[in-house]
C-alpha cells in the first residue's frame, strides 16, 4: 500500500528547480519529488540493513565462540580466531565480533573451516551450525567398520579422527546415531535407519544382526591397542536427540552432560546381557538377535575368526 504525504510552505526556489529538474528528466514535478525523496531517504535505509546485517554475523561468531568453548573447556578469543584464519592482526576481527566491521564471505569461510561448521550458516544464517547427514552403515561388518574409523578431510581441511560416539534414543524405537570429532575438534552427525529396539520388523532385525557383528569387530579393534581413537557410547533422552540432529548445538558439550554408557559393548556379548538391563526389553531383544546372527552364516564366519584371534 502506497503512502502519501502533504507537503507545505516549500521554498518556491526549491520548487522552481523541482520543476526545471522534472522538464529536464521528462517527468512530471510530482514524480520527481518522490524520486528525489527516494534518493534522500534510500540510503539511510541501505545503512539500516548494513547494521542489521553486521549485529546478525556478530551475533552467530559470538555463537560460535560460546559453543566452541563450552566444548574445548578453554577460552578461545576473537585474536584466536584471527590467528588461526591467518589475518595479521586481530583488531578487525574483534570489530566483526562487536559488530563494529564486517567481514568478506571469504574470510567467513575460513572461520566456518577452521572450526569445522557450516559456512551458509555463520555467512547467511542458513541451515545448520554443524553438519548432519543421513547414514545406512554397511551391512558388511569389515565395511562398516572402516567407514566408523575413518575421517574423510574436506577441500578445505585435514583431519584425523579422534572419538566416535554410538548414541542410542531412550524412546521406545531407540533410534541409532553416531556423531564423529576430528582431533580438530570439528564433528560429524549421522542418523541412521537402525532401531535399537523390539520395535522392529524383518528389516530391521537383520540390521541388528550385522549391527551387533560390527560393534563386535569395533570393540576388539578399539580395545587391542594401537588405535589412535576412542569409541564412546550414550542413552540420550529423545528431547537431546532432536537437540543434536537439529545441528545447532554442539555435539561435545551437549554428550558430556549427559554421561556415557556402555550398551555398545554389552549388547553383543553374551557373558554381559544377563547382568545388566539398559532398557525394557533388553534381554529379549539380544535373545532374538542371536538368533538371527545364528541364520547368517556369514556373520558367525566373521564372529569365529573374531573370537579365535584370526580376524583383528
Amino acid at each position: 500500500m502506497s503512502g502519501k504525504i502533504l507537503v507545505r510552505n516549500l521554498p518556491q526556489q526549491i520548487l522552481t528547480a523541482l520543476e526545471s529538474l522534472a522538464t529536464q528528466h521528462d517527468r512530471s514535478t510530482e514524480a520527481e519529488a518522490r524520486q528525489a525523496i527516494k534518493a534522500w531517504v534510500e540510503p539511510s535505509l541501505i545503512q539500516e540493513e548494513r547494521n542489521v546485517r553486521r549485529k546478525e554475523v556478530s551475533e552467530r561468531l559470538t555463537r560460535l565462540l560460546q559453543q566452541v568453548n563450552a566444548d574445548m573447556g578453554q577460552k578461545i578469543r576473537p585474536s584466536h580466531v584471527a590467528q588461526k584464519i591467518g589475518e595479521e592482526r586481530a583488531e578487525e576481527v574483534e570489530d566483526w565480533f562487536l559488530g563494529q566491521g564486517e567481514p568478506t564471505f571469504a574470510q567467513l569461510g575460513a572461520i566456518a573451516d577452521a572450526f569445522g561448521i557450516q559456512a551458509k550458516w555463520l555467512q547467511h544464517g542458513d541451515g545448520h551450525i554443524y553438519p548432519v547427514e543421513n547414514k545406512r552403515l554397511p551391512e558388511n561388518p569389515e565395511e562398516a567398520v572402516q567407514w566408523l574409523t575413518s575421517w574423510e578431510p574436506t577441500k578445505q581441511v585435514e583431519g584425523t579422527l579422534e572419538t566416535i560416539h554410538l548414541i542410542r534414543n531412550m524412546d521406545e524405537q531407540g533410534g541409532l546415531y553416531i556423531v564423529k570429532k576430528s582431533e580438530q575438534g570439528h564433528f560429524r552427525i549421522y542418523y541412521t535407519p537402525t532401531h535399537v529396539s523390539e520395535f522392529i520388523g524383518a528389516g530391521g532385525e537383520s540390521m541388528l544382526a550385522h549391527l551387533f557383528v560390527t560393534l563386535e569387530l569395533l570393540y576388539k579393534r578399539f580395545t587391542k591397542g594401537g588405535t589412535d581413537f576412542y569409541v564412546i557410547g550414550h542413552q540420550l533422552k529423545p528431547t537431546d536427540v532432536t537437540l543434536l540432529t537439529n545441528g545447532q548445538t554442539n555435539p561435545g558439550a551437549l554428550l558430556r552432560n549427559n554421561g556415557t554408557s556402555t550398551w555398545w559393548e554389552d549388547i553383543w556379548d553374551r557373558s554381559m546381557v544377563d547382568n545388566k538391563n539398559y532398557w525394557p526389553g533388553w534381554r529379549s531383544l539380544c535373545d532374538r538377535i542371536e538368533q538371527a546372527i545364528a541364520k547368517k552364516e556369514y556373520l558367525m564366519d566373521i564372529r569365529t575368526k573374531l573370537r579365535n584371534g584370526s580376524l583383528r
